[in-house]
This record gives structure tokens, C-alpha cells and sequence, in this order.
């Protein structure tokens, strides 16, 4: 017996196991007593020897948190005289808190309970791998709930194990009918182009063994047959012997993106205006036809359009007016087209039209036909009828023509000489047509800016540019127009003869003068009025001067600038010269150092346009602006324009960093100047905030 006791010893030493023993008083286990042997002595952390305690003490060992639990269980088991099998925390003599299982029978005499003797051993180290990969696997679980991507696992059959909660609202599958289901029917994928079905990741994943990369190209089926634009992939999921036991998929709801994706590749080939094709998309189908030409014979014919008067709808009635009646003009001319032909716009009032496999005889009687639409379209404002006409230049298209751009030249040239011949007419071009455009356009304007600026035929206009903060007051912007008769001509038609001719400095000379002029004018009727006690309107705090970046090349410009401020006793702070981005990118060192002298004077810089280069922000970095216009492009749309509401807000922000006040041109109505105002945006111009006004003492 010795032997055996000895060798039961050793197994339990072993197995780390100890023996258990406690007695029932009267049915109670709390009223006993425990005696555990030298191995148990040593789990409660005590000296390794037999210990006998009272039931109630070997209670204060246990952690307070299962005591309850540990007496309840026992109690029920030996009341029924049942063996039980339970695990509780302890906390030992030494502070340490150990995990300890036990399995025990009941001793029953008479069919009561007299005694429970069992085994009892510590469990730690499992119970804290336990307690430690359910942690994770939980906090996996709670990741996989809460971040915004969709994942679905499945195992090795295909069959759904897991779905979280963006999967099931991606899906329209919940995880409870999702689960157990094949993942083809759960992940149903088609085409985006063709519509066809085609495999999911996952399943693809499961046949290759191996991860399977995004596609871009993918719409989901859901289950109620919603068709969701995605992004998807999926790995496979490895056990640690290797074997493959599932498949992961991640699916991504990219509606937004692909949206986003669409609008801009329209707006890459569309007029954001009228809606009808730009330049760089005209250009390519011009390509198109011309390489048809060359390799097929084939015969088709260009037609440039310039809008006769159009100027004149801007100035008077403000762009909003301009935009619509073009708006409304680009679906009359549609009306007059096949479906094969090509309706564009070039930029502001020029428009271009592609006839395809269209002989000459009939694009002749096409382009009258056009002609006389314009001609006839009427557009009622404020009781009156606005009228249009057009200019159209007329090309064949044919093997012998040469290229893109000399096309584009040619189609320019015969409007040129279309409108040199009375305009509203149509004319065919012809080799001499480019010579003879130029030739008189040239001398015309040469003779006219010459007369302008000897007989005082300019006219200067003021547009305010107001602030969008209450009380934030605001400034005006000089703008320049020819007289000719009742009519003005905008800087658009005779600028670049100006610039050509190197007549541009004497016109920027002429502006500031009679800008310093006025502005010593308005000073000193204030000064008349209130010396007579009547109240006086305050002028505008800063005029904004537009200067041509040729205008940074004429070398005595600066003195002319000192000269006239001291003339007419002007503060170099009321005065703000506005450049554009273009006039500065091509001349960058010297408009730099030309604003660097007029900035010490006092003057003011605005950077117009801006937006319309490729590199705006990089070279924002190396000016010094006070003032930084967003190119009305963007802005006059941005309350139905997503892309550009988000361009010009981007514009708005790296102003702002770079403590530059931000101003959005073409603000031409109450929708567009809200949400000028919502981005922050800080100065607004255009018609809804106010209209041109002349500048009287100039």
C-alpha cells in the first residue's frame, strides 16, 4: 500500500496535479474543512506540506469575483450528491493570481453528503492563452465591424464564413442567411462595361491559391439587384500546417470615385458650359477626320464660327445673360447638324463645327444654313430682343490637307477675312485668305490704337470687387474699352495687336495715368463737397490696374509710375496692379523684380486667372501677391459643379495658408455667390455683386 501511495505521489508530481479533500457538515460545504496535500499546499502558495484549513478560510484564497460563483456550483452538486468539475481564480499568499480546474466526486452515506474528494491542478498558462487569443480574436472582430470596406470570408469549399457589418450593407446579404452560402451567390460580380458575369475574387483566389488583385473595373450584383460600382481583392487564408482553409475578399463601394472619375474625364473633353465638345476633344476628332482624308479619300470640312456682337451682350448685360444665350444658341445649331457631325467650342464666342464625309458643295450650303440660324435666333431681356451674328469660315478636308493645326489656322484666317468683308457671311478659304487677314487686320489695328491713344478714344470702367464679410468694404477693378461709335470693343479684339505691334506699353502708360487722374479727381471733389457740409460718397480705398506682361520689358515704366503718383499726390497703397498668371509664368524673373520695386513703394499685386495654368501652385511659391483672383472657369458653375466647387475650394485653402486673399471672378448670380461665400472665399466680382460703372474724371 506504501508503494502505491508512494507511486500515486509521483504521478500526481508528474501531472502537476494535487489532491482535494474537504468534508460536508450537516449537507453544508461551508461549514467543512479542506486538506489538500503537499502539492495543493504549494498551489495556494504555501510551504510544501499537507494543509488543513476551514472551508471558510480556503474561501479567502479565491478571487472575489468567483467566490459566489464557486460556492453556488459546489453547493448544487454535492446537495445532489454529484461529482462536479469547476475552475476559479486564486489569488495566493504571495499576492499572485493563478488560475486552478478542479474535478471531484461526492461522497454520499445514506444519500447524503458526507465528503468530496477529487483532483485539482493549475490551469494558468492555458486559461491566459485562452483569455488572450479570445481578446484578439474579439478586438479582430471589432476592427473588421467598424472599418468602412466590406470583408467576407469564406473556407475552403467557397462556402461564406463571415461577414461584417459593411459587407452586409454593401451586399444586402445579413450575416445570418449569408452564412453557410456560396460565395458566388453572395459576391455576385459582373462587368462594368460589357455586363457580363464574371468570377469573384474570392473564388478566383480559392482556384489560384494565391492573392488576387484589385480590378477597377468590377460592379456588384446585390441581393435586392442593385448594381454598386466596386473595387475588390481577396488572399487566401493559410493554416499553420499550410494548408489552405479560406479565402479573404475586401470589396470597396467606389460609387464616389468612379463618379468623381466620369465628370472629370467629361470635363477633360467637354466645354463645361454649353456641354458641347472643347478644344482638345475637337482636336482629336479633326485628327481623325484628316487621317480618314489621307487614307481613304474621304471628303469632309471645317467650319469656324466667331459670333458677331456677342461682346456687346457681355458688357451691357452681364456674362450670366452671355452664358445663357449661348447656352441656348449651342442646342439651336445642334438642331442643324447629322448626328455624325461635330459641334464644339473653341473658348468665349468661337465655335467650330466638323462636317463629316460631307463634300464641298453641301458644307456650303451647311455652313449658310448655320449662318442664318444665328442670325435669325433671338433672346428676349429686359423688353428688348438680343440679336447675334456669325462669321463662319469655311475649309475642305481633304488628302492634300496638311494638319491639325494648319487647318485650325486656315478655318481662323477665312473668318478673319469673313468678318474683314462685312461679317455675317461665310467664306471660303483660299490660299491668299492668311496673308490678306493678317495684312489688314494688322494695319487696322495699328492705325486704330494709334488714333485711340492720340485722340483719347479709350474708355475706363469700373467693376466692384466686394467683400464677403460684413463690413469688410472692398475695391474696384479698372477695366479698358475702345470706342467705336455707340459700340465698345473689349481688349480681347485689340490686345494682341497691341502686343504684336509693341503698342502695349503706351497703352499701360495710358491706363495708369488716367486711372492716378481720377483718382486725384474723386479726392478732390470729397474735398470740395465737404468743405460746402454736404456729405460726401466715399471712394473705392484701392483701384486694381490690369498690366500686360509685355508691359514688365519697358525698362522706363516704373519712373512713369513714380512720375504720375507724384503728379497727382497718389498714396502708392490705393493702388493694386493685377497681372495674369500666364503674363507671369512667361516673364517670370522680370515681373518679379518689377514688382519687387513697386512693392516698396507701397503698391499692391493681384495674380489673375489663376487656375488656368498647369503650374499654378508651383509658382505661387515664388511671387508676392496680396490678392489671388480664382480664373472665372471654375467658379462661374461651382454651385451645380462638384469638380469645380472642389477646385476652387482647394484654390481658396492654399491662398489662405499663404495669407493671400482670395477673389472669385464671374459671380454672376445669388446661387454662385452663396456658395462663394460658403467656401470663404474672401472678395467676389462679377454682376450679382455688382455691374460695370464709367469712370467719370477719367
Amino acid at each position: 500500500m506504501d508503494d502505491l501511495q508512494q507511486r500515486l505521489q509521483m504521478a500526481l508530481a508528474s501531472a502537476h496535479m494535487a489532491i482535494w479533500d474537504s468534508s460536508v457538515v450537516e449537507g453544508s460545504i461551508l461549514d467543512g474543512m479542506v486538506t489538500w496535500s503537499r502539492e495543493g499546499a504549494v498551489l495556494l502558495g504555501f510551504e510544501a506540506r499537507p494543509l488543513r484549513q476551514s472551508f471558510r478560510t480556503f474561501l479567502t484564497f479565491v478571487h472575489p469575483d468567483d467566490r459566489d460563483v464557486l460556492l453556488d456550483q459546489m453547493q448544487q452538486r454535492v446537495s445532489d450528491c454529484q461529482d462536479y468539475e469547476i475552475e476559479y481564480r486564486i489569488v495566493r499568499a504571495d499576492g499572485r493570481q493563478r488560475w486552478l480546474s478542479a474535478r471531484a466526486q461526492t461522497v454520499c452515506e445514506d444519500g447524503k453528503p458526507v465528503r468530496t474528494l477529487g483532483l485539482i491542478w493549475d490551469t494558468t498558462e492555458r486559461k491566459e492563452q485562452e483569455l488572450l487569443l479570445a481578446e484578439q480574436k474579439e478586438l479582430a472582430e471589432v476592427t473588421l465591424r467598424s472599418i468602412g470596406d466590406a470583408v467576407i470570408t469564406t473556407d475552403a469549399g467557397g462556402a461564406t464564413t463571415f461577414m461584417n457589418r459593411a459587407a452586409e450593407q454593401l451586399t444586402g446579404w445579413s450575416s445570418r442567411s449569408a452564412a453557410g452560402a456560396s460565395i458566388a451567390n453572395v459576391m455576385r460580380v459582373i462587368d462594368e462595361a460589357s455586363e457580363q458575369p464574371v468570377d469573384n475574387v474570392a473564388s478566383t483566389c480559392l482556384q489560384l491559391r494565391q492573392p488576387v488583385g484589385t480590378s477597377s473595373r468590377h460592379l456588384l450584383v446585390t441581393r435586392e439587384g442593385r448594381r454598386v460600382p466596386i473595387e475588390d481583392s481577396a488572399a487566401p487564408i493559410w493554416a499553420h500546417d499550410g494548408a489552405m482553409i479560406g479565402a479573404v475578399a475586401v470589396l470597396r463601394d467606389v460609387s464616389h470615385e468612379r463618379h468623381l472619375s466620369r465628370e472629370l474625364n467629361w470635363h477633360a473633353s467637354h466645354d463645361g458650359l454649353t456641354g458641347l465638345m472643347n478644344r482638345r476633344a475637337f482636336e482629336s476628332e479633326l485628327a481623325h477626320a484628316l487621317a480618314s482624308a489621307k487614307a481613304d479619300s474621304a471628303h469632309h470640312a471645317l467650319l469656324f464660327l466667331d459670333l458677331d456682337r456677342f461682346s456687346v451682350i457681355n458688357d451691357t448685360c452681364g456674362h450670366g445673360v452671355g452664358d445663357l444665350v449661348l447656352q441656348l444658341l449651342a442646342k439651336v445649331l445642334q438642331t442643324h447638324l447629322r448626328d455624325s457631325d461635330v459641334l464644339a467650342r473653341l473658348g468665349g464666342d468661337e465655335l467650330a463645327v466638323l462636317l463629316r464625309a460631307c463634300p464641298l458643295h453641301q458644307a456650303i450650303s451647311v455652313a449658310e444654313g448655320i449662318r442664318q440660324a444665328i442670325k435669325d435666333f433671338r433672346f428676349p431681356y429686359e423688353n428688348r430682343s438680343l440679336e447675334l451674328g456669325a462669321s463662319v469660315g469655311l475649309v475642305a478636308i481633304d488628302q492634300n490637307s496638311s494638319s491639325v493645326t494648319e487647318l485650325l489656322i486656315a478655318a481662323d484666317h477665312a473668318c478673319s477675312v469673313a468678318k474683314e468683308l462685312g461679317r455675317n457671311r461665310v467664306h471660303l478659304y483660299s490660299g491668299s485668305d492668311a496673308v490678306l487677314a493678317r495684312r489688314q487686320g494688322d494695319m487696322r489695328w495699328v492705325a486704330r490704337l494709334n488714333e485711340a491713344l492720340e485722340l483719347e478714344h479709350f474708355r475706363l470702367f469700373a467693376q466692384p470687387i466686394v467683400s464677403m464679410r460684413e463690413g469688410g468694404g472692398g475695391h474696384d477693378e479698372v477695366l479698358l474699352r475702345l470706342a467705336a461709335g455707340e459700340e465698345l470693343i473689349l481688349p480681347g479684339e485689340f490686345i494682341p495687336a497691341a502686343e504684336r505691334y509693341d503698342l502695349m506699353a503706351q497703352v499701360d502708360r495710358w491706363v495708369i495715368e488716367h486711372v492716378c487722374r481720377h483718382v486725384a479727381a474723386e479726392r478732390e471733389q470729397v474735398l470740395q463737397l465737404e468743405a460746402a457740409g454736404m456729405l460726401a460718397p466715399a471712394p473705392p480705398q484701392l483701384y486694381s490696374i490690369n498690366l500686360s506682361g509685355f508691359s514688365f520689358s519697358d525698362d522706363g515704366l516704373v519712373d512713369h509710375i513714380r512720375r504720375q503718383f507724384a503728379a497727382y499726390r497718389i498714396d502708392p497703397s490705393s493702388i493694386c496692379f493685377e497681372i495674369t498668371e500666364t503674363a507671369v509664368i512667361t516673364h517670370l524673373d522680370k515681373a518679379q523684380q518689377f514688382m519687387a520695386v513697386l512693392r516698396a513703394l507701397g503698391c499692391r499685386f493681384s495674380l489673375d486667372d489663376f487656375g488656368s495654368g498647369l503650374s499654378s501652385f508651383a509658382y505661387l511659391r515664388s511671387l508676392q501677391v496680396d490678392y489671388l483672383k480664382i480664373d472665372g472657369a471654375f467658379v462661374r458653375d461651382i454651385a451645380v459643379n462638384s469638380v469645380n466647387h472642389a477646385l476652387v475650394r482647394a484654390i481658396n485653402e492654399v491662398g489662405h495658408v499663404m495669407g493671400i486673399c482670395t477673389v472669385a471672378e464671374f459671380v454672376e448670380d445669388q446661387a454662385t455667390l452663396d456658395a462663394v461665400r460658403a467656401i470663404g472665399v474672401d472678395y467676389a466680382q462679377g454682376y450679382a455683386v455688382g455691374k460695370l460703372r464709367p469712370m467719370l474724371h477719367a
